[in-house]
């Protein structure tokens, strides 16, 4: 290269770590720009771990440099594509939904990991995602989701994140678990926005499960509303739930350890379904905590237990007469959730 040629392009001399941080740090619009400074930037830029679009980068001539780009390159070059729009920024034209798809399409073509936030808007994802069979990681966050397609297949989806989600209806929760044969981890964050009276969990390859319902706002269910779970092979329970009034747990032979915070009267399925476990921490303040007697809680190395209900000090004194393996018992006064 002649000296006058190296001395423009010396920032390239760096190392590829390093260039790539510089990218990191940039906007969509200023990551294209810095493809035209030499060949070696034009393909670098997609050796990045993530790559993030918003408004300001959804226009015509960014979503098709991005698309192109990627489909030029090998298969699974990018790790995560993040969507985040507020659609009443956005042309709610045919154009607008075709770059939208053209996005989509691009994620399950060339990531394994794709985020959408879409700001409480009904979202109607390409048929070509449901036909995925390399995508592994997908958060949905604030957003009304589509139903389910009668064929569609998720047959990589290993975590799958639901924040704030509405569905149609109960049934498309299930739906759309149903089409994820070796979904491994779930996280479901409940709230206001969220309208699933019953969220039913039945996924017989689930190895860990995340439930966080603690704010609603001004939109309280007014009647049933709750958690069903059916997971033989959950490993990992964590719920942190200070709303639902229905809670049923079944079928949890492999639970290792369990972070349980509910408020729910009728958990008469709790106590029993958590008697495989190593590690327990238990917070609830129901009036009646139920222990069926022929449980028994024969594996527990670790109890954490809340104070804040009266009925705590029964089921400790039935808990500590089974187990000959517990090792540590932490008592807690002050409870991690403010019930109502």
């Amino acid at each position: 290269m002649p000296m006058e040629n190296y001395r423009r392009d010396i920032i390239s001399q760096l190392p590829d770590d390093l260039l790539l941080r510089i990218l990191s740090s940039l906007s969509l619009k200023e990551v294209m720009a810095t493809s035209f400074l030499s060949q070696r930037w034009r393909s670098l830029w997609k050796l990045g771990s993530k790559l993030k679009i918003g408004n300001k980068d959804f226009s015509e001539l960014l979503v098709k440099w991005v698309s192109r780009s990627l489909a030029i390159s090998n298969p699974q070059i990018l790790k995560s594509l993040d969507i985040k729009l507020i659609p009443g920024e956005l042309d709610r034209n045919i154009n607008s939904l075709y770059r939208f798809s053209s996005l989509v399409k691009t994620a399950v073509s060339c990531g394994r990991e794709l985020k959408i936030e879409f700001l409480y808007t009904s979202l109607e994802l390409p048929s070509i995602f449901y036909a995925c069979g390399t995508l592994e990681t997908l958060i949905l966050c604030r957003l009304h989701f589509a139903d389910v397609p009668p064929n569609g297949s998720l047959s990589s989806l290993k975590t799958l994140c639901l924040l704030s989600v509405k569905f149609s209806r109960d049934e498309s929760v299930q739906k759309l678990l149903s089409i994820c044969p070796v979904l491994e981890e779930l996280v479901v964050r409940r709230s206001g926005y969220s309208n699933v009276e019953i969220f039913t969990i039945n996924v017989p390859s689930l190895t860990s499960l995340s439930i966080d319902y603690i704010r609603v706002g001004s939109h309280q269910p007014a009647g049933v509303h709750g958690f069903v779970i059916n997971a033989p092979s959950l490993r990992y329970l964590n719920i942190r739930d200070r709303h639902s009034n229905y809670l049923l747990f079944t079928n949890m032979p492999e639970l290792v350890k369990a972070n349980v915070e509910a408020v729910c009267d009728q958990s008469e399925s709790l106590i029993g379904s958590l008697a495989s476990v190593r590690h327990l921490s238990l917070c609830s303040k129901s009036s009646n905590i139920p222990y069926h007697a022929g449980t028994s809680f024969a594996f527990l190395e670790h109890l954490e237990l809340c104070t804040c209900s009266s009925e705590c000090w029964n089921l400790l004194s039935r808990i500590i007469t089974d187990p000959l393996t517990l090792r540590v018992l932490k008592l807690k006064s002050v409870c991690s959730i403010q019930f109502p």
